[in-house]
């Protein structure tokens, strides 16, 4: 009887690790992939194309701070099913609407849905794997995860060559709709732990956190590096090697994948290279800001002197790879914080990571609807203008990133 449970609940898991695959495509596809497809259809300005990427970030971001408790409390399978039927709504939603407010509200039940996933997931593989493989269960789960955002560029624009982006969309959300119908008929079969009814919100635990100057600095420096990242990959990247490097659609479309693929391996690739150099995880830290800040200074020199070259895309790349650092991040942060904080503490880098997000997500389309842009075929292309003043604004940004790294410990 044990076994057999074990086994339902890997099957749970399993379904629950679709959903994030799913979660991950929402999150990178909208508006990334077809940010012209969805200005073009709505007849809207950049501001109200970029919110769609936005408001997933901002509630995802705010998701982060409560899912840990609920996860606690409840257990990671129960939270997975209130989190799979909130995606649902959000999945279908989405694609069959015309009103882009209602398109709005999906994308924020999109977010909630998919906060509820990743830290439910790494509660259930502890709890059903020795300490021995859970490393591997975690480092597989993980690369699920990434997979979607793979998917969600190159393979995702492919497929619209058959059939519209909203088709796409209704077969997605079909696919979750059949693996909650599977979640749920299996779920009445799995004997689950009581609620533990003493795990409660503490906010004492966050004001401990954030009242550690060291944490300030590493959060801050740690979200603008996976801020400007994650909104080239997530937003503005495609786009912009269209408008500005000239390239079709599914070359760039490729571009954004392999960003995904590298962010995919390149945790494990950092960790390894920090360990090669003894664990100097700050020191480790503090390069990866210069080095987010000088290929941000060669794609603003390349945009400003007007070479619209392929080594943009490369560029990208790289900084996908430099902001692939959370295996050095959570060490930190646990050598740095008590056992009773630790948790609040990554809660709070996840809350940081996709605020910042959202805000340089609608910070883009504001930038963006500054200069007057060209319409060329039906196609809204935004000038080189408007480009050297977004990624000169990460370019600031990347300079305050150095700054907090710099104030960070070397003893860490």
């Amino acid at each position: 009887m044990k076994d057999k449970n074990k086994l339902l609940l890997l099957i749970l898991i399993s379904i629950g690790g679709l959903l994030y695959f799913i979660a991950n495509f929402q999150r990178i596809a909208v508006p990334g992939a077809i940010f012209d497809l969805l200005q073009s259809e709505l007849s809207v300005t950049a501001p109200y194309i970029t919110a769609f990427g936005a408001i997933f970030m901002y509630i995802y971001a705010l998701g982060q701070l409560i899912t840990g408790v609920m996860v606690d409390r409840y257990g990671g399978v129960r939270v997975i099913s209130c989190g799979g039927i909130i995606l649902a709504l959000g999945c279908i939603i989405f694609p069959l609407s015309q009103n882009i407010m209602f398109m709005y509200f999906a994308r924020a039940l999109i977010g909630l849905g998919s906060s509820m996933f990743y830290l439910s997931l790494v509660k259930e593989l502890k709890n059903l794997f020795s300490d021995k493989n859970y490393g591997i269960a975690l480092a597989v789960m993980l690369f699920v995860g990434y997979t979607g955002g793979i998917a969600a560029n190159a393979p995702f624009v492919f497929v619209l060559n058959y059939m519209s982006w909203r088709e796409v969309l209704v077969i997605i959300a079909g696919v979750v709709i059949l693996s909650l119908f599977i979640f749920y008929v299996l779920l009445h079969r799995v004997k689950l732990p009581e609620v533990n009814k003493k795990a409660v919100l503490n906010a004492k635990l966050f004001l401990l956190v954030l009242h550690k100057k060291h944490n300030r600095n590493l959060f801050s420096f740690a979200c603008c590096n996976f801020g400007i990242s994650y909104v080239i990959q997530t937003i503005i990247g495609k786009k912009f090697l269209e408008d500005f490097c000239l390239m079709p659609t599914s070359k760039a479309a490729m571009f954004l994948s392999i960003m995904a693929v590298i962010a995919a391996f390149f945790n494990i690739i950092n960790a390894t290279v920090c360990k090669m150099c003894h664990n100097h995880r700050v020191i480790f830290l503090k390069c990866v800001s210069i080095i987010t800040f000088t290929s941000l200074l060669i794609i603003c020199s390349l945009i400003y002197l007007d070479i619209r070259s392929i080594a943009i895309g490369i560029i990208f790349c790289i900084i996908a790879a430099n902001a692939s650092i959370s295996a050095l991040l959570i060490p930190v942060i646990q050598q740095t914080n008590q056992d009773t904080c630790a948790v609040t503490a990554v809660s709070i880098m996840n809350f940081c990571f996709f605020m910042m997000v959202g805000i340089l997500g609608t910070l883009t389309g504001f930038i963006l609807s500054l200069y007057a842009p060209q319409v060329v075929n039906g196609i809204v292309v935004y000038s080189r203008d408007s480009y050297l003043l977004l990624f000169g604004s990460f370019l600031l940004l990347s300079m305050f990133e150095m700054y907090k790294a710099a104030k960070l410990s070397n003893k860490y």
